[in-house]
């Protein structure tokens, strides 16, 4: 007590204790990270190797984007997609390196993040511009701004998209029945016997869900 010292490293106030947890984020961390991701292979392609565009997407998309190309006759029901596809199932942090060797050469690449605002796409712009990529990037806009990416969404986006820079890909829609014919169906109406009801409901952990409930 007569003689303290000042130990730097024990003040647990800013902006002492955020540099020493920046330091430690930046050097050792995030590369860390990075390297585990790839190492791991954690974002996974799907599709062709090489194609003129191509979609990249959030992990959780990835149903409703197989089922946008389905009916646009461009993926079956077991995921074979005629476009390549590069799944985020990590969408943070961003692998730089990854996004690029997806990008370079293809003329132009679609990014689907439901949500607002866009931050993956703004992640991917800025990947490309740094590296003087010049493949086009659409997202919002092309896609809506706000709302639930259903497949029927996803597939009008990913539409207008392949209208603009590959409309080579389109012409193979296949027919579908109206909704209208669907659930006039004799079987489609007997489902009603044998499904039980079921309200909507919450993800497991939600803070929402006692709420709810």
């Amino acid at each position: 007590l007569e003689n303290p010292v000042r130990e730097l490293d024990r003040i647990v106030l800013p902006p002492q204790s955020i540099t020493i947890h920046d330091r430690d984020k930046i050097e050792k961390r995030w590369p860390a990270a990075l390297q585990f991701i790839k190492d791991k292979k954690l974002n996974e392609h799907f599709g062709p190797e090489e194609g003129p565009v191509g979609i990249i997407l959030q992990g959780g998309m990835y149903n409703s984007v197989i089922r946008g190309l389905q009916l646009l006759g461009l993926a079956d029901s077991y995921g074979n997609s005629a476009i390549p596809l590069y799944v985020l199932n990590v969408t943070y942090p961003l692998v730089d390196e990854e996004v690029v060797a997806f990008c370079a050469g293809k003329k132009a690449v679609l990014m689907v993040e439901e949500g607002h605002p866009e931050y993956l796409e703004q992640a991917v712009a800025t990947a490309l511009r740094r590296r003087d990529i010049q493949t086009v990037l659409a997202g919002k806009g092309t896609l809506p701004i706000r709302g639930d990416y259903t497949a029927a969404v996803l597939m009008k986006g990913v539409e207008k998209f392949l209208g603009e820079h590959a409309p080579q890909y389109l012409g193979n829609r296949p027919p579908l029945p109206s909704a209208d014919a669907v659930l006039a169906d004799p079987k489609v109406k007997a489902l009603a016997d044998v499904v039980p009801a079921r309200p909507a409901g919450f993800c497991t952990g939600c803070p929402e869900r006692p709420i709810f409930a």
